[in-house]
C-alpha cells in the first residue's frame, strides 16, 4: 500500500473519529441540559409548567434530529463527497413526505397551537367529543385522557374541534337520584340533604349539596338531581360515594328506586 493511500484512509478514519466523538459529546451535553430543565421544571412546578415541559421535549427531540442530519452530513465531508445533491434529496423527499404525511402534520400543528394557546393542561378533566377523562399527556401528534374506568384514550390533535374544560375554578359532580313516582318528593330531599352532611363529615364532598330538582319525569322514576361541590380530581369518585350512600338511606326510609323488572308466567299444560 503506498504512502498516499495509507495517509489517505487514515484521514478518512481520522476525521472519521473526530466527527462521531463531536457528536457523542454534544449529545452527551444536550441529554444532560435536558434532564436538568426537565427535573428542575418538574419540582418548580409553577403555573404552565405542563406546557413548558412539553415544548421543552419537541425543542430537545427536534435538535436530535438536526444532529443526526449533521452527523451525516459531516461523514459525508470527510469522504469528500459533494453535499449539494444532498439539499435537493432533501427538498424533494421533504415534499414527498409532505403528500404522503399530510394528516401527522395536520396533527402536529394543531398540538402546537394546543400548547402556544393554553387550551388544556396535564391533570385538567376535559370532555373532546364523547370522550371524557383526565388529560395525562400532550403531544405533538395526540393528547392522551384517561377516563374514570381506567381506559386511556389517545386522541389525534387534528381531530380535536371543541374542548369542554371542567377543571377551572370550583369543582362540581352531578348526581341522579331516581325514586319511584309514589315516593315523596319531600322527603327524598331531606335524605339527599341528609346523606351530604354525613359525606362532608367523611371530606368526600366540600359543602351541602345543592338539589337542583326534578329534573326528569321518566316512564318509571322522578330523576332528582343532585350538585356537590368537591376537590380538582375527585368527581367520579365522590359521585359512586355519593350513588353507595343514596341506595342505603333511601331502603332505610323506604324509598323506592324503580328497576327493571320481569315477570315469567309458566304454563301448567295439565289445566288444558
Amino acid at each position: 500500500m503506498s504512502t498516499e493511500v495509507f495517509s489517505r484512509y487514515f484521514n478518512y478514519a481520522k476525521g472519521i473519529i473526530t466527527v462521531i466523538v463531536v457528536f457523542l459529546i454534544i449529545k452527551y451535553i444536550l441529554n444532560y441540559i435536558k434532564r436538568k430543565i426537565i427535573t428542575s421544571t418538574e419540582k418548580k412546578k409553577k403555573r404552565g409548567w405542563q406546557k413548558r415541559l412539553t415544548l421543552i421535549k419537541l425543542f430537545f427531540s427536534l435538535s436530535d434530529y438536526l444532529l443526526i442530519f449533521l452527523f451525516i452530513w459531516y461523514i459525508l465531508k470527510v469522504f469528500n463527497v459533494d453535499t449539494t445533491p444532498l439539499l435537493a434529496i432533501t427538498s424533494v423527499g421533504g415534499i414527498a413526505i409532505g403528500f404522503a404525511g399530510q394528516t401527522f402534520f395536520k396533527d402536529a400543528i394543531s398540538g402546537m397551537f394546543i400548547l402556544l394557546e393554553d387550551y388544556f393542561s396535564v391533570g385538567d378533566f376535559v370532555e373532546i367529543g364523547d370522550v371524557s377523562g383526565t388529560v395525562e399527556e400532550i403531544g405533538i401528534r395526540t393528547t392522551k385522557i384517561r377516563n374514570y374506568e381506567g381506559k386511556l384514550f389517545l386522541i389525534p390533535n387534528g381531530e380535536i374541534r371543541s374542548v369542554i374544560k371542567y377543571d377551572v375554578g370550583d369543582q362540581f359532580t352531578v348526581v341522579e337520584l331516581p325514586i319511584s313516582y309514589e315516593s315523596d318528593i319531600d322527603r327524598a330531599k331531606e335524605v339527599i340533604m341528609n346523606i351530604g352532611d354525613k359525606l362532608i363529615e367523611e371530606n368526600v364532598i366540600l359543602d351541602k349539596p345543592k338539589i337542583l330538582g326534578v329534573n326528569e319525569l321518566g316512564d318509571s322514576s322522578i330523576i332528582i338531581k343532585v350538585l356537590a361541590k368537591v376537590d380538582k380530581g375527585m368527581r367520579w369518585s365522590a359521585r359512586r360515594k355519593f350513588l353507595e350512600e343514596a341506595k342505603k338511606a333511601f331502603d332505610k326510609e323506604g324509598i323506592e328506586i324503580p328497576y327493571n323488572r320481569m315477570v315469567v308466567y309458566i304454563k301448567n299444560e295439565k289445566e288444558k
